[in-house]
This record gives C-alpha cells, structure tokens and sequence, in this order.
C-alpha cells in the first residue's frame, strides 16, 4: 500500500486519527508539525507567533520532502500546508488524500481545550476564512470523510474506502490537484461555476460533470492536435457529436465560428446541451463564442490543453474572434459554467508551446503575485524543460496563474476596473502580432510588450530594478527581447485598440513586481521610445 496523507483544517484530529489508522495498517506513522519541531526546535504554533505565517509556510514546505521520503506511512499534515501548490504537487504524488472533515462549531469546541495552540483560528471569523481558503485544496481530496465519528469507526471506515479505490483500475482514477466553485456572472445559466485542475482526469467525475452541466448530448469540439495526442482523454468525452478543427489565429475568425454554429444545427442541438471546448486559447475562443450565439447561448464547458490557455485564456468568460485590424474585437462575455484542465496533456507539447505559456504567467507574476514570480526566477527555466521538467513547479505556476485571474475576474467581472490590469503587456503585444500577420506567438508577444511597458514605467518613476529583473528573467526564460517590426503599422493598430474610451487608451504599467498601475496619458513621443525599447537595431 502506498502512503496515506491526512489533510484538513486544524483540530480535525489528523494525529489522533492517524495514529489508530497506521496502528491498524502496520504502518509508520509520521506528524509534520512533531517533524517540524524536531528540526527547528520550536512549535508551528510558537513559530508563526514569532515569526510569522508566510516564514513558516516556507520552513514547512521544505520538511514535505523529508515528510513523504522512504517506505510507505500515515502522514498528517498541517492544515494549511495544501495552500502552496509545490508542497500540495509533493503530497498528492507520494499516496492516497484522505480529507477529515468536520464543522466549525466541532473545532471550536475542540480548540476551546488548546486555545494557544491554533494561532492562525482564534476566532469564528478566523476559521471560517481558513476554511474559505482551503477548501478548493481539500475538495481535490481522493476520500473525504466526516471526523466527527470515534477514530476507531473513522479508521475502519478510511480502511474500507482504502480497499475500495485500490480496486478501480488507475486509468479510471485520475487525480484532481484543486477544485473550487465560483461565482459565474451572468443572468442566464448556473450562478456558479467548477473550476478543476488534475493530473489526468478522473473518468468517472468527469462524465458526472457532463452530465450535470449537459442536459442532451454535448458538441465536442476539439482541435485536431490534443484530440490526436491524446487518445485516452478522447475516449472518456461523449463521441456521438464529435467536430475536430484546425486551431491557430489565422483561423480564429467569424467564419470558422459559423462552421461550428452548422455542425450544431444539423446536428439538432439543443439550447442547454453543452458545448466542450478542448484545445488551446484559440480554440476556447472559437468554441466559446459559438456557445455564446448558438440558440443565444449554450452551456460552455473550457477543458484547455495548453500552459496558456490553463493558466489564462480559458479562465474568464471572455470569448471573441480577431478582425482584420484588431485582436479580439467580435466576441462576448459568455462565462463557462466549468474550466476543467488537465496539465498532464503539456507532456506533448514542444517547448516554443510551453514557453508561449509562460509568457502569461510572468505577467500574472508582475501583476499581482510576487510569489509566483520569484518561482519562475528559480524554477522557470526547468518548469519549461522538455526532457525531464519540473513537474511540481510546472503545475504550480499554472495554478497560481489561474488563480490571480479567478480573482480578478470575481471582483470585476466586467472590466470596469481592476480587470483591465490583466492586459499588462497586451496593448502593443497585440498590435505586434497584427502586424506579424500572427506569425509572432501571443506569449512572446506580451513579454515584448511588457517589456514596452515596463520602459514607460521606468521613465515615470518606477524602481529601474523592476525592468531589469523583468529583462532579466525573460532573457533566462529564452523569450527574445527584441524584434524587427514596422513602428508605423503598429501605432496604427494601436489606434484601433478595443480598450480605448474617446481615442484614450488604458495602459497598464508595472511600477513594481506585484504592482500595477492604470493611466490613460501615456504620449507619443512614450509610445515611440517604448517601441525603440523593444525594437532590433
């Protein structure tokens, strides 16, 4: 038998429990915060009083290794310590997740015993925030059991659920690394949506999503790339309306969305039967908007196969094809009511695919998320190896990524505010790629552009750090810094930008890593030297 990893909120009784629970399978039993102590010579509880929580997430992370290493053993873990997605990547690939539960009127009554020991839920408030916080991390969970019970009952029952998972055939198990429901704003369809990321999907929870989110038959539409490479994910979607199609930009136009809206008809689609989007960000677009028209709008259901589009495109609701003369610009707010990803299809991809990916993940660093882009400085260059990448740092800056975003959007779910800092790097990375005919890819596109940006910033004031460390890393990364284009086309694009108001145009500007600002008077004569910043001599 593998290692069993117990995970849930402080009190649950993941110590008690577990010991009963690796007495009764002949198994080591090992307790993270008693590891922690042993090797710091301080409590968890005494070190984040001392030193803080965000000190000791990562003195704890770096014990996980330690914790999973060797033979096989019962593990209880810290109930925050799901929260950092390495960490979570370690655990979730070194056993079976066993979540205890229990209501938080239970663990208060339980903390009331050892109020010094729980630093971080000293009040109501408190521990209904944790939980809020933690809950797309536990959700992953493979078992979920309510500890309310005598550990004796809770131990033959996890023993039992054991037995029964060993016994499905693994290609049917799948593993979800994070699972979280938020709020989908539109009138029309569910309130809510799931949003899922796994290590290969669980066949059987992904045909229940289906069927929740789909009343009749789903349109499939799929490009003919992932759906070729990935055969074992084929065969778990429904195959009777299957529409297989070639993705890029050059395709992303309303044309190719009336060829979807036909296949639907003849088809004899139904309003509320789904439509699944699997393929990259262009695909999700071009899916996505033909859900939107389609009897005025179908239930969409985004399963992206790509870095960029797991860690951005699919997450949103944004869905529009390109014109001519601007990215973009014919389109809809049209929400998913799921975003399911599975990060595993990125072991096909060549690494120019990966790094186009990443491009988005370094904006979302220098937007909002400091952490996120400190890993990419570390662990980037591996997460974007081919051969033998850096899985765990892989899926956490996916993560991390979508998860800025998710926040984002549940804030202003408009753009009317705080969601056009999402365009960092994406007013003149678009009008580059328009005037590469599409050649240049979106990734490299936004890191010349923030790039662009970033000079503008440092002419008004900003840390002339920030730009270098963006240079810098970008440089490590293998995105080029500089490209041969034409100045006039591009400002002329620019004119056609869907983000101006009045002929202003909203420009994001990276004052810090983790902060952005928006101004609307940026002049020429900036537009010109942030071009010559970026332009080949």
């Amino acid at each position: 038998m593998s290692s069993v990893i117990l995970v849930g909120m402080p009190g649950v009784g993941k110590t008690t429990v577990g010991t009963e629970l690796a007495s009764r399978l002949d198994l080591p039993f090992r307790d993270l915060d008693r590891i922690f102590e042993d090797v710091h010579r301080i409590s968890p509880a005494e070190y984040i009083r001392t030193r803080g929580e965000d000190a000791f997430r990562v003195k704890e992370a770096e014990l996980i290794s330690r914790a999973v290493a060797g033979e096989s053993a019962v593990i209880a873990t810290g109930g925050g310590v799901v929260v950092d997605p390495v960490a979570r990547w370690q655990l979730w690939n070194a056993g079976t997740i066993v979540w205890l539960d229990a209501p938080d009127h239970v663990l208060r009554n339980r903390f009331s015993a050892d109020p010094d020991l729980r630093p971080l839920t000293q009040s109501a408030e408190q521990l209904a925030e944790r939980r809020a916080q933690r809950l797309p991390y536990y959700r992953a969970a493979d078992i979920h059991v309510d500890s309310t019970a005598q550990k004796e009952r809770l131990a033959t029952q996890i023993i039992d659920e054991l037995r029964a998972r060993e016994k499905i055939a693994v290609a049917e198990r799948g593993r979800l690394l994070f699972k979280m429901e938020t709020r989908r704003d539109h009138p029309m369809g569910p309130r809510e949506a799931t949003i899922a990321f796994a290590d290969h999907l669980p066949a059987t929870w992904l045909r229940s999503l289906i069927e929740e989110y789909s009343a009749g038959v789903p349109i499939v539409a799929a490009d003919r790339n992932p759906a070729a490479g990935h055969p074992d994910l084929m065969s778990i979607l429904p195959s009777e309306r299957v529409y297989l199609m070639t993705a890029g930009e050059q395709n992303k136009r309303l044309a190719s969305v009336e060829s979807l809206l036909e296949f639907a008809a003849e088809r004899r689609a139904e309003r509320k039967d789904a439509w699944i989007a699997l393929g990259g960000g262009t695909t999700g677009d071009l899916v996505g908007t033909a859900a939107a028209l389609y009897q005025r709008g179908a239930p969409l259901i985004q399963m992206p196969t790509t870095w960029l589009a797991m860690a951005d495109a699919a997450i949103g609701g944004k869905v529009a094809v390109d014109l001519s003369a601007a990215k973009n610009s014919a389109g809809a707010f049209w929400p998913p009511v799921a975003v399911i990803a599975n990060t595993a299809t990125l072991s096909t991809l060549p690494r120019d695919l990966l790094l186009d990916g990443m491009g988005e993940t370094l904006k979302s660093g220098v937007i909002g998320d400091p952490w996120l882009f400190d890993l990419v400085e570390r662990r980037g260059s591996a997460a974007l190896d081919t051969d033998a990448p850096d899985l765990a740092a892989r899926y956490a800056m996916i993560e991390r990524s979508a998860l800025l975003k998710i926040g984002v959007v549940e804030r202003d779910p408009f753009e009317e505010g705080e969601r056009r800092n999402l365009n960092l790097g994406h007013t003149i990375g678009h009008a580059l790629e328009i005037e590469s005919g599409y050649r240049l890819p979106h990734g490299r596109a936004v890191i010349l552009g923030l790039r662009a940006v970033a000079a503008i910033a440092r002419r008004r004031g900003a840390d002339p750090a920030v730009a270098q460390r963006i240079e810098e890393t970008a440089a490590e990364l293998g995105f080029e810094l500089t490209r041969r284009f034409d100045p006039a086309v591009v400002k002329d694009v620019l004119k056609s930008d869907k983000k101006s108001h009045r002929g202003a145009i909203t420009w994001v500007l990276p004052m810090d890593i983790g902060e952005v600002v928006q101004v609307n008077d940026v002049t020429e004569a900036e537009i010109d030297a942030a071009l010559a910043e970026i332009a080949q001599p």
